[in-house]
């Protein structure tokens, strides 16, 4: 997802919160209360309290690109998800200096657990639904072109990969064609871990629009059921919350595409564990890709193709 954008800042740099804020119109020299914000692992968050009003200032480093972040394409991602109400309001952006400011969200990060209640899980759906029906990204996702990019940098830097790296993209390939055609084209946000839903009461928000891009409606279902450890009784209610019927066909397509989501979520952590962003979070890449590989292999043990 690079637009081949360049950064003044040069590479692996990253804008520190006071330069930030002297960089904004209006703030410089206003009394400002700063807090920083846990959950972020490739950027770093923080709320700025400023004139009454309250905003996140999130800094992204150049380095992020080997993810396929561009900043210039999650700043247009945001501001359609602002459009449909789901997502937050954007209040400045300035790519060369990585600074995304956006309006603070006032609610709470949901649980894991709690995601699958069927009450909640309708509620997620229908902000889904709300930002698969708005406005058409820049960007395009593949699951299956982000993980061949993943390998291919990763090998290319000499990461550690498991000694079943090659089978388990074998048997990706697999995975690939069976889900290919039947799908369903939409903006998905294809980040959709609980971090990045928020209740503020009356609808479920969602932030972090990094990897948000035109894609299968499918894959941005299957992300959140992995995510959430969906059993496929679950994967079954998510299907219905969704479509309104479920269909053997649909709940294989789910079944076979939380494989390509568990292992999107390993390749990335090998592919993150050497940025600044990451170092500076402190996020366990290591012990996160482990878990999602195991994952992943648990999931090809059960797979019927």
């Amino acid at each position: 997802m690079n637009s081949g954008h360049t950064s003044a800042r040069g590479a692996a740099s990253m804008t520190t919160i006071e330069q930030a804020i002297a960089r904004i119109p209006g703030w410089a020299g206003a009394t400002v209360s700063v807090t920083p914000l846990s959950g972020g692992i490739t950027n770093l968050n923080y709320r700025v309290d400023v004139n009454g009003e309250s905003f996140v200032v999130g800094l992204s480093s150049d380095d992020t690109e080997v993810l396929g972040i561009d900043q210039r394409l999650t700043h247009q991602s945001t501001l359609a998800a602002a459009e449909t109400g789901v997502g937050p309001e954007v209040a400045h952006f300035f790519p060369d200096d990585g600074i995304l400011v956006t309006r603070f969200i006032f609610g709470r990060r949901l649980s894991t657990g709690e995601v699958a209640q069927p009450e909640m899980l309708h509620r997620v759906v229908r902000s889904m639904h709300r930002y698969h029906d708005g406005p058409a990204l820049a960007s395009h996702f593949s699951p299956f072109r982000t993980l061949h990019a993943y390998l291919r940098g990763t090998q290319a830097h000499g990461a550690t990969l498991p000694e079943d790296i090659a089978e388990m993209y074998d048997r990706l390939t697999a995975v690939e064609a069976a889900v290919r055609g039947g799908e369903i084209v939409r903006p998905c946000h294809n980040d959709l871990w609980e971090s990045n839903l928020l209740d503020d009461g009356t609808l479920i928000r969602i932030i972090d629009w990094e990897y948000a891009g035109m894609g299968d409606v499918h894959f941005d279902l299957a992300n959140l059921a992995a995510h959430n450890r969906f059993s496929e009784a679950q994967d079954e209610a998510l299907l219905h919350a969704y479509f309104g019927t479920v269909s053997r066909a649909a709940v294989a397509r789910i079944e076979r595409l939380k494989i390509a989501a568990e292992l999107r979520e390993a390749m990335w952590a090998v592919a993150a564990q050497d940025l600044d962003a990451t170092a500076a979070s402190g996020f366990d890449c290591p012990g996160y890709a482990r878990t999602h590989f195991d994952r992943c292999r648990q999931l090809l043990r059960n797979l019927r193709l």
